[in-house]
């Protein structure tokens, strides 16, 4: 009985996220769905880091180039 519950209880989750786990393609299509996801989630975070880095170095460029202006004489 409670393992007639449970696997009711499982296929209403999945049913609610859109997916038949009666049907293997549709279970294989809700994997690929999830893969597809992580992938972006991880580019997103290189993106970012990305940016960061840019951001550095944008920054350390103008440090530099006001002490080589300060030591320069400032033109």
């Amino acid at each position: 009985m409670s393992e007639e519950a449970a696997e009711h209880a499982v296929k209403k989750v999945f049913a609610i996220l859109g997916v038949d786990i009666d049907r293997p393609e549709s279970v294989e299509e809700f994997r690929e769905d999830l893969r597809f996801g992580r992938k972006m989630r991880k580019a997103a975070d290189h993106g970012f880091l990305a940016l960061v880095g840019l951001i550095c170095i944008g920054l350390g460029a103008a440090v530099w180039a006001g002490i080589v202006s300060k030591v320069s004489g400032g033109h």
